[in-house]
């Protein structure tokens, strides 16, 4: 972050200092100062402890933007008081071996990896990132929650996140299956969730092929990108799947990896190499990757839009907004759409909220994340709109939980490639 950027995060609390007496500007400034001896334990430690401090110690500006916190409507979900027991478990003020601090350590899996916290951090920090180190050192004592050893399970056993080999499914759903012969253009990296919405991966395939783009998506040796054993902090288990990936990737001979699952991308991307396991090629999400092939003339829209799909509303996927930092990728290819109207949602691209269902927040506490779901549904009604355009199989998912049961078939969700086949 430059210094314009850090200087416009801090500037609504500078006047607030300047107001202040001397005495409290003084005490302000000087705990600043003394934060690490005042704070700072002795030991060896996993945590980020030098972060975890700044968030506790920070007024807390966060907390009214982050999701599991408006879903729950307790303080004890805003970002800061998170930090504040990451410390605590993490330098013993609170004892994590005690089965009466079970909820503690809960509470650092309540997260749903939206990065809201981010977006007005004055120092430029995820509290996603701070958890995930809390969870290094809960793991190294033996205390990584049930819920989350039954996703490693999971994984060990199936090699995705179900309790079956999903992609194997691939037959029953009529997705067609194209094995590389190791000189692909690209690599379809069809993600585990993505899966469940064969219509989807059919639409993509399609997308690909009226291209005239040489790919494979390889079904038969597919597996998890490992991305659950990131979020839980599960290294062993996330390295193996990295080498996995790896040799599959480098065996397609493609220099473009596509995706249709945002988390998979930020896992091939970014986590394999802080695990040192990079993946030397390029790695796009399918949204951006069907914007460039219209840009360039791959692909033409040629046909008018069903009457049903004219009027719709964009659910940004938070992965793509705000890690991948593209939100003007899928708002592209809508614009490119004759009589498309497009309403957009108070929260949107890099404000938007999370529909619920990233991040470990549904493993630790299923209903806080469907409440968190409500909630982004209601937002997106708001609209008018009862198309929702999103690009991400777990926001699918999430939105799904969101909608109540009487609405099923007033709102519908939508890839954008299932609207994008209908008119090219």
């Amino acid at each position: 972050m430059g210094v314009e950027e850090t200087l416009k995060k801090y500037s609504w609390i500078l006047p607030l200092i300047q107001k202040a007496d001397r005495a409290t500007r003084s005490m302000i400034m000087k705990n600043f100062r003394q934060k690490k001896a005042n704070f700072f334990p002795k030991g060896e430690y996993k945590a980020d402890v030098d972060n975890l401090i700044k968030c506790m110690l920070c007024p807390n500006m966060c907390r009214f933007d982050c999701g599991t916190l408006q879903a729950s409507l307790t303080e004890t979900m805003s970002p800061a008081y998170k930090a504040r027991i990451g410390y605590y478990l993490t330098t013993g003020k609170i004892d994590p071996m005690k089965k009466e601090n079970k909820a503690f350590i809960d509470l650092m899996y309540k997260c749903t990896n939206e990065e809201n916290c981010k977006v007005w951090c004055p120092f430029d920090f995820s509290v996603v990132s701070l958890l995930e180190t809390v969870r290094d050192d809960l793991n190294d004592k033996g205390l990584m929650p049930d819920y989350c050893k039954q996703q490693i399970d999971k994984l060990n056993k199936t090699n995705t996140i179900e309790e079956y080999n999903i992609y194997e499914t691939y037959k029953e759903k009529g997705i067609e299956n194209i094995e590389t012969d190791g000189k692909d253009e690209v690599f379809y990296y069809i993600g585990c969730e993505s899966m469940k919405f064969p219509e989807v991966v059919k639409a993509n395939i399609q997308i690909l092929k009226r291209a005239g783009i040489k790919f494979s998506t390889n079904l038969e040796k597919k597996v998890c990108c490992g991305g659950p054993g990131f979020n839980i902090r599960d290294l062993g288990t996330a390295n193996k799947f990295a080498l996995k990936n790896k040799e599959l990737i480098e065996s397609t001979g493609a220099n473009i990896i596509v995706s249709d699952c945002p988390g998979c991308i930020v896992t091939l991307k970014s986590r394999y190499e802080k695990i040192g396991i990079k993946i030397e090629k390029e790695i796009v999400h399918i949204v951006q990757y069907f914007r460039n092939l219209l840009d360039d003339g791959k692909l033409s829209i040629k046909n008018s839009i069903p009457e049903d799909f004219r009027k719709v509303t964009i659910h940004d996927p938070c992965l793509i907004a705000r890690n991948l930092n593209d939100t003007e990728s899928i708002r592209g290819i809508l614009t490119m759409v004759p009589d498309l109207e497009i309403i957009e949602p108070v929260y949107n691209k890099e404000y938007v909220h999370c529909c619920g269902w990233s991040g470990t927040a549904h493993w630790a506490d299923k209903e806080l994340a469907i409440k968190e779901a409500r909630n982004r549904v209601d937002e997106l009604k708001e609209t008018g709109m009862n198309i929702f355009i999103t690009a991400c199989p777990l926001c699918e998912l999430g939105l799904a939980y969101g909608i109540e049961e009487t609405e099923k078939e007033k709102y519908k969700i939508l890839d954008i490639s299932e609207l994008l086949i209908k008119i090219l």
